[in-house]
């Protein structure tokens, strides 16, 4: 049977498809913002004994979860399918969220948050190779771009919430709200959410998959560059993690995984302790959620235009620019001046760091064929998770050592430098 299915009338949109998506990714910005949103109460609460140390160490182990799940369960949806495996990890996270919530003590809470994480970290690169998927043809990185805001609208939406539920209800309260994909997201996804025609095509279930790109008016079921060439009987092997490294695509492979650990560690830096900076420098708790809910706001707004000049011109310059204006406006950040100034660099620095990282995620999307995609995806967020791992770490130990907060400032505009350079030096691969 071919592998091409040729374009019928469309019954449904694929928006339905990033929907879902765009609110699972949604849900886990939420919950990983969360921590970050209370952090400042949790270390002014003496009966927690939580330090700096401890509470980087704490944000950490999200991080190192979510290198876990990427790693294991990432991998194997080019093999199990994508769609059960974004209900699972949905159900499993947020089932976690209550685990935070009701913690005995800061052991069992750092465990559950490590737990959260390999829930996180099997959800994103399985939901984003299904929406890219389901996009329209030179959709690809705006489709994307769209699915990945949903993390910082889930952490604009902590910061919100934070506003008003730390003082009546504190972090339990946060956390408690972490859960509610369960009884949303989770019923949705099992009546609309569909399965990804190209893995149904792999595994050999060719009317499922052409029914469902029938329904949704889908070009193809596996990209061109999926289909098994008569030169070479060994390609229809090199699906999945193989393929990554080829000879044409393994240093592209791994420029991509080091971009993504730049984005990450500036992404979980910034998200965990921006609040407990701008406390360090002179600000009260509302005012430095303030600047959280500022940094997210950038990081929603500007990647929806930038994605779409990245489908126009690719998007290694776009992320380059974006990395390195960061850098300016984080290291700006660490110069005491006006608020309305210091809220604007604030912006800037989401919308180049964040922001950045859901270009990212777009790039490795459309990077890498249906045959490894989601494995492509999985790489790009296992390797980056490392770099989230280090940054709340580093930051924290900072932190604890009594470094000013201009130091932090400085590390974290470092990194984005060095993500600026990466960006603009990824080698392309020939078709």
């Amino acid at each position: 049977m071919s592998v091409e299915v040729q374009r019928r009338t469309k019954t449904k949109s694929g928006k339905a498809v990033l929907a879902l998506c765009f609110f699972s990714i949604v849900a886990e910005g939420y919950d990983m913002v969360a921590y970050g949103t209370s952090l400042p109460s949790m270390l002014a609460d003496p009966s927690l004994g939580l330090t700096a140390v401890t509470a980087g160490l704490i944000g950490s182990y999200v991080l190192v979860g979510m290198l876990v799940g990427s790693v294991g369960m990432g991998l194997i949806a080019d093999f199990v399918g994508r769609r059960k495996l974004v209900i699972a990890s949905t159900v499993w996270f947020s089932a976690w969220m209550v685990v935070c919530a009701l913690a005995p003590n800061i052991t069992v809470f750092g465990f559950a948050r490590f737990l959260v994480g390999v829930g996180v970290g099997a959800l994103i690169p399985t939901a984003a190779a299904l929406a890219v998927e389901f996009a329209p043809k030179g959709r690809g990185n705006t489709y994307s771009a769209i699915m990945w805001v949903g993390y910082p609208t889930g952490g604009l939406l902590a910061a919100l919430l934070g506003l008003v539920v730390l003082g009546p209800f504190g972090p339990k309260g946060m956390f408690l709200i972490g859960a509610l994909p369960l009884i949303t997201i989770v019923p949705l996804a099992l009546r609309f959410l569909p399965e990804s025609p190209a893995f149904l095509n792999v595994r050999g279930r060719h009317e499922e998959a052409l029914a469902i790109a029938e329904r949704y008016g889908l070009e193809s079921t596996l990209d061109e560059a999926d289909a098994p060439s008569n030169a070479d009987s060994k390609s229809t092997t090199r699906r999945g993690p193989l393929a990554l490294f080829t000879k044409e695509r393994r240093l592209s492979t791994v420029f991509i995984g080091l971009l993504s650990g730049c984005g990450l560690f500036l992404t979980y830096g910034l998200n965990t302790w921006l609040p407990q900076l701008m406390r360090a420098s002179g600000y009260e708790l509302g005012s430095a959620l303030t600047f959280l809910l500022v940094l997210n706001a950038g990081a929603i707004i500007v990647p929806l235009f930038a994605s779409r000049i990245a489908d126009r011109i690719g998007p290694r310059l776009v992320v380059a620019a974006a990395f390195g204006a960061a850098s300016v406006a984080i290291c700006l950040l660490s110069i005491k001046g006006a608020t309305p100034f210091l809220l604007l660099l604030t912006f800037v620095a989401g919308a180049g760091t964040i922001g950045a990282q859901t270009l990212v995620y777009g790039f490795a999307a459309t990077h890498f064929p249906t045959s490894c995609r989601a494995a492509g995806t999985a790489w790009t967020a296992s390797v980056g998770r490392i770099g989230g791992i280090i940054g709340p770490s580093l930051t924290g130990l900072l932190m604890a050592g009594g470094a000013p907060t201009s130091t932090a400032f400085f590390a974290l505009g470092a990194i984005a430098v060095v993500g600026a350079a990466i960006a603009a030096t990824v080698p392309r691969v020939r078709s």
